[in-house]
């Protein structure tokens, strides 16, 4: 294939990938389509890189060389400390009531998700962002902090599902994390024990509903009664749900 064409066809892979899937998403919410989507998605990717001559199979886990892991460990384990601190104040502050609400309300449901979550859904996500992304599309964004910041970037459009500006910008500043972590190691269980790290403090302080996909569906639009005029009609107002948090408010609607 002719280099421009093979260009062109990295470009419109990773269009498709990266931000047309997540737009559809958004639009089209669907759980089980994204399920469905990742699965099929680092299925593929993890097929790819074992045919890569470049990514061996102890790359599937550990950076190529292992030497330089212990003091990004160390990086990111200091890093975590303010993190923490200041996703503890955001929660206190403004959401008060969901302090640790996972684990005081549904503390099955928390320990299920200190499990699986790592596995199923941290693992496949930082193989497709870090591991695929950065050697698949090295071609059309040549520089290492290019595409430390275009995974940033496509990292946190994934989020957009949610509709609320917190997991997008929360998930801006952690893919960049990880992107920074990876491009420094080529480690991929470093990005993943730093992405749960990230992700099991935000539900378990209280940030879960923010990234839950039982807030996303709109609501079902009211239709007026032809019997009396729109004016005169009462407006219906929607009770929140139980540990509903205020996710809604960050996010105009569609």
């Amino acid at each position: 294939m002719p280099r421009f064409a093979r260009t062109l066809y990295l470009w419109l892979e990773w269009a498709a990938l990266f931000v047309l899937a997540p737009l559809l998403l958004y639009f089209w919410w669907q759980p089980a389509v994204l399920a469905a989507l990742l699965i099929l998605v680092s299925g593929s990717t993890a097929w790819w890189l074992g045919q890569h001559r470049k990514f061996g199979q102890q790359a599937f886990w550990r950076a190529p060389n292992a030497r330089r892991e212990p003091s990004q460990l160390r990086r990111l384990l200091r890093r975590l400390l303010p993190c923490l601190l200041l996703l503890a104040g955001l929660v206190l502050w403004h959401y008060p009531e969901q302090w640790l609400a996972l684990p005081r309300r549904q503390p099955l449901v928390w320990v299920l998700l200190l499990v699986l979550y790592p596995v199923l859904s941290v693992y496949p996500q930082e193989l497709i962002y870090r591991a695929f992304f950065f050697r698949r599309y090295r071609r059309l964004f040549p520089g290492k902090q290019l595409r430390v910041w275009v995974s940033a970037v496509v990292f946190a459009l994934l989020h957009i599902v949610y509709q609320n500006w917190l997991a997008v910008g929360l998930t801006f500043v952690g893919g960049w994390f990880f992107a920074q972590t990876y491009a420094r190691t080529r480690s991929l269980r470093l990005v993943w024990l730093e992405h749960t790290l990230y992700g099991l403090l935000l539900f378990t302080l209280g940030l879960g509903d923010f990234f839950d996909h039982h807030h996303v569906a709109a609501a079902p639009a009211v239709h007026p009664s032809p019997a009396v005029p729109v004016h005169l009609q009462p407006t219906e107002r929607k009770r929140p749900a139980s540990g509903e948090t205020r996710a809604a408010a960050l996010w105009p609607g569609r």
